[in-house]
């Protein structure tokens, strides 16, 4: 089916001013926030010094208040409703959130200067997407299935996104962005498990641990995964954790349960440490275009994540930075990968 080259611009424009218009959601507690958690989520590799690979990812997203039943949510219930019965998604012990993001990833080699295709390096590639999910939980744990909608190639954007920001920056452009990935509509599908082992006391100094699995399938990627997560600091906030952008990540979603500690407290700081494994069958941006032709590269079946970073709660407002480390993504890579994240979430 063909379909216009100006659909992914067109796409999120309007899916910005859906976002921009929501009415808030039908709260589950009283004096639970009424219209929900934004974050934002910037990560780049400008902080590790470098400009390759994974070069630049960006994410809006918005979290409903907890909500009774999926309906409940004005924005998306009429879709989301759909869900309600369906007891794999939650029971009436759970509370319930609709998730909305969208976002923008882009990758090129190392050398960003040579115009001609480099066939031992990863592909230029950007990914456009849209996402829409569910979660339910309680105080212990967290589940999230999010479907991410969106394009791969020209229609991404990529080239445009990163040339504004390099000629912004007074950065030499990258040449080799006529060898990128060719058009494709992309999906996938993820959902993820996170538990919360918490330390019981209600403020001052405390600890978590939050153990997490997860799987992906679509066009766009095919992985599992299992990771861990552990904070420690003062006046923790309510939430699970802070994680990198990915398929199945979404807002931060407090559990804004009596029993938990509270988001009001007026300061809290906290350093965490994060790793995270993946076995990986499928990767578009290593294994090239799923319907044609494209250039690619050998995946490695087998990659880590390593993060350390600061968070910093002030009453309803987070703002995290973590350095991450990724293990060698494909073979012939030079070496790791290293890059910044940082993410500023505030509860409405």
């Amino acid at each position: 089916m063909a379909i216009p080259p100006r659909l992914s611009k067109i796409l999120f424009l309007v899916l910005v001013a859906s976002t921009n218009a929501a009415p808030p959601a039908v709260p589950l507690e009283t004096g639970a926030p009424a219209a929900g958690v934004f974050s934002i989520y910037f990560e780049n590799d400008l902080f590790a010094g470098t400009d390759q690979r994974y070069t630049n990812g960006t994410r809006l997203s918005w979290t409903s208040a907890n909500l009774k039943k999926y309906g409940d949510d004005p924005t998306f219930g009429g879709l989301t409703g759909n869900c309600d019965n369906i007891s794999l998604l939650g029971d009436g012990s759970f509370s319930r959130n609709v998730v909305f993001s969208i976002g923008q990833n882009m990758f090129t080699p190392s050398d960003t200067i040579r115009t001609d295709l480099i066939t031992d390096d990863r592909p230029y590639a950007g990914w456009l997407y849209a996402g829409l999910g569910l979660i339910w939980k309680n105080e212990t744990v967290r589940n999230s299935l999010i479907l991410n909608l969106g394009v791969v190639g020209p229609w991404s954007y990529a080239q445009e996104t990163q040339r504004l920001i390099h000629e912004a920056r007074d950065i030499a452009v990258p040449r080799g962005w006529n060898n990128q990935l060719g058009n494709e509509v992309g999906a996938a599908l993820a959902w993820e498990i996170m538990w919360r082992i918490r330390d019981k006391s209600e403020g001052g100094w405390d600890w978590d641990l939050l153990p997490f699995a997860g799987v992906t399938v679509g066009n766009v990627a095919i992985n599992a995964r299992l990771g861990t997560e552990l904070r420690l600091g003062w006046n923790l906030p309510d939430d699970f954790g802070t994680a990198a952008i990915s398929d199945a990540s979404s807002t931060s979603t407090p559990v804004e349960n009596s029993k938990a500690k509270h988001w009001q407290d007026n300061l809290g700081i906290h350093v965490f440490g994060r790793a995270e494994g993946r076995a990986v069958a499928r990767d578009i941006f290593l294994d090239g275009n799923t319907f044609e032709s494209s250039h690619s590269v050998t995946k490695e079946p087998l990659v880590a994540d390593l993060a350390a970073g600061l968070s910093i709660n002030w009453r309803n407002t987070k703002l995290s930075y973590a350095y991450l480390y990724r293990s060698r993504e494909f073979k012939g890579q030079g070496d790791a990968q290293i890059f910044g994240s940082l993410s500023l979430t505030l509860n409405f």
